[in-house]
């Protein structure tokens, strides 16, 4: 290695010329890792997101990826893809993923370790993503994309159209922004209630980036537009079918996922098996009200809620047998034997069969009830305002 490389008065462009947006993003905290040893950090990356990046990434130079010269540059790297997936798009050979049997290891760990292995000096940090900055908005509204890059990753559209409806009938105050990409189904077909409020965005990156940029939230699948939401910060629900969420998963700091296989599919699917599998039970099998029970516990965590109000488990039903309560779902269930009469009063006068009011709830049964909690049995209603969004953005 010469004395040039071994100072920090060095430049290194960075090619990723594989992958969807987002494993684009996945790779920015490897970027600001390879200012350690470069004083000039080049990305290359695809036209489309070169405004988007330019804009959002501090101390990187971001360029069109067909406008670059390489004799500018001491070092080039080309990320390619992880795993390792033979193309011709790569400008050149891709580094070396030695970490790539990690499945449950997140990519954006992957590319970190994938560059410290490319230059041993660079030390791995734990520093947070570095997520762009937010904007505030007048409108408080969430973000839906209910496309993918492969479609066979796909939530039904007309779950989406249901869930959708689901939130307006719950929080009318709330408008829905749908990303429609060129190849992306369109829930407006499927729309039962003709009051429901709602935008469809349909410009480029950029577009779509200012307006996720503001959600109060955002849902989606396994598809890139996901993880443009978490590269702001947005809090997320999102679905993972065949493939999942193990490397892949969103990123913000509050996510609530669902991967359809539990309960559904023991199948390992692979490229072949998305392809042929006919029944997709994985994402089929998972109903929007299942979905809108994991909503509201995304919005207690994002919201500062009173309600007494607590919804069940849509999966779950309840069998009352004298003092036990048996709460079961295709794959758990929880036995509680109530001896006191206040408690036995108290659930046979506010538990119905989708819900409980806690408002007179016995002291000896709140710790019950917590564990009920954080077993998902039951989940909080949340209350929601027009300032929730704008102090959540601040």
């Amino acid at each position: 290695m010469s004395e040039d490389r071994l100072t920090k008065n060095t430049s290194i462009l960075v090619y990723k010329s594989y992958g969807g947006i987002g494993d684009i993003f996945f790779t920015i905290p490897s970027l600001y890792l390879l200012k350690q040893k470069f004083s000039k950090v080049t990305y290359a990356t695809q036209p489309r997101l070169v405004d988007l990046f330019q804009k959002h990434l501090k101390g990187i130079i971001v360029l069109n990826e067909n406008d670059v010269n390489e004799e500018d540059y001491n070092d080039i790297i080309e990320l390619g893809n992880y795993p390792k997936f033979s193309n011709d798009l790569e400008k050149k050979p891709q580094i070396t993923y030695h970490t790539h049997k990690k499945v449950k290891q997140h990519s954006i760990e992957h590319y970190k370790d994938g560059i410290i292995a490319q230059f041993p000096e660079i030390k791995k940090t734990n520093e947070p993503y570095p997520f762009f900055k937010q904007t505030n908005s007048q409108e408080l509204y969430y973000t839906v994309h209910p496309g993918a890059g492969f479609l066979l990753k796909a939530w039904p559209i007309d779950y989406y159209a249901r869930l959708i409806e689901q939130i307006h009938d719950h929080f009318p105050e709330l408008k829905a922004k749908i990303i429609i990409g060129p190849n992306d189904p369109n829930p407006e077909a499927y729309f039962k209630n003709p009051n429901i409020k709602y935008d469809l965005i349909t410009g480029d990156i950029d577009e779509v980036a200012e307006t996720v940029s503001a959600a109060f939230f955002h849902i989606g699948n396994d598809a890139g537009m996901t993880h443009l939401a978490g590269a702001f910060n947005i809090p997320i629900l999102t679905i993972y079918g065949p493939t999942g969420p193990g490397s892949w998963g969103a990123f913000s700091e509050q996510v609530e996922l669902i991967w359809g296989k539990h309960g559904n599919c023991n199948l390992k699917c692979n490229y072949e098996v998305i392809l042929s599998c006919e029944d997709r039970v994985c994402l089929n099998n998972v109903k929007p009200k299942t979905m809108f029970f994991k909503l509201l516990r995304l919005l207690s965590k994002i919201t500062d809620s009173t309600s007494n109000l607590y919804q069940l488990h849509p999966e779950f039903e309840i069998i009352i047998e004298d003092d036990h309560y048996i709460f079961k779902d295709k794959t758990q269930e929880y036995l509680l034997e109530i001896k006191d009469f206040e408690s036995r009063k108290f659930l046979a006068n506010n538990l119905t069969d989708t819900d409980i009011n806690i408002e007179k709830m016995p002291t000896q049964f709140q710790e019950t009830f917590n564990a009920l909690q954080q077993l998902e049995v039951f989940v909080q209603y949340p209350s929601i305002d027009v300032k929730t969004n704008t102090q959540r953005h601040a």
